[in-house]
């Protein structure tokens, strides 16, 4: 077991200490004590300042780059390219996906798509996420074009593992923020600052968001882009996700309708 002292002169390092266990991919169940000057002299302890936990995100973001693009024909979108950007936390690539050819010089077509395994590539019913992703890249390929920025913060930023014990704890009553709250996470760890990196990258400054989310339209704005309009996706109503997205459109302000939660297909 490796023990990592966390230092923060005046204030508590517990924020640091529950970003670092996000950082890791693992439940925040960090033991925090306090400790006097040189109680762990001489012995092998990873030393690291509190602040620079806090501060490595924005590090992070500010390095992100292009590493590698090429043509991928995809299904419903068959004039479509990826760029991948290394960066991230973790050392995490980043997926932005250009839909058809769309023209920089007006408001682009913009899906904000956090990954998700289980429903982006198994089709799981307990999620609207494949749904979203698939009809998102359709609409573009049918219209102007866009572009969809495939981020990987699965499991609303608390990793796969974690993802299935919330879905476990679901199973027992609890809705999808609930379970998170119960293993010690915020409703939503993510971060959306590496969209606003990326598309600038992409020479887009204008933007038309394709998301249920408000926080993804903050995201962008606070990152300096400018958006004209917000556009809702709204997946399959199933008897799997009705209570998943009744949870988004109460508990987290998503603009969903509540018909769509019906659970009616």
């Amino acid at each position: 077991m490796q023990t990592i002292l966390i230092t923060q002169a005046g204030s508590p390092a517990d924020t640091a200490s529950r970003r670092l266990t996000h950082l890791a991919a693992l439940l925040p169940a960090l033991v925090v004590v306090p400790l006097a000057p040189g109680a762990l002299a001489g012995l092998p302890v990873a030393r690291v300042a509190a602040a620079a936990i806090l501060a490595y995100r924005e590090r992070k973001v500010a390095g992100l780059h292009i590493v590698s693009r090429a043509i991928v024909p995809l299904e419903g979108a068959p004039k479509s390219e990826f760029v991948i950007f290394r960066g991230g936390e973790g050392l995490r690539d980043q997926a932005a996906v250009i839909v058809g050819d769309p023209d920089r010089a007006q408001p682009v077509d913009v899906r904000i798509h956090s990954a998700c395994l289980t429903g982006d590539l198994f089709g799981s019913l307990k999620c609207d996420c494949g749904d979203q992703l698939r009809m998102t890249a359709q609409s573009m390929a049918k219209g102007e074009g866009g572009i969809i920025l495939y981020l990987d913060q699965e499991g609303r930023g608390n990793g796969l593992a974690s993802k299935i014990k919330a879905y476990r704890l679901q199973a027992d009553g609890f809705d999808t923020f609930d379970a998170d709250e119960v293993l010690g996470f915020d409703d939503d760890q993510r971060g959306f600052d590496f969209a606003g990196a990326m598309l600038k990258q992409l020479g887009v400054s204008r933007v038309r968001i394709m998301t249920n989310n408000p926080v993804k339209k903050q995201a962008l704005a606070d990152a300096g882009l400018d958006v004209v309009a917000q556009q809702s996706v709204v997946g399959r109503p199933t008897p799997q996700n009705a209570r998943y997205l009744e949870a988004k459109r109460l508990k987290a302000g998503h603009s969903i309708d509540e018909r769509d939660t019906s659970g009616k297909a």
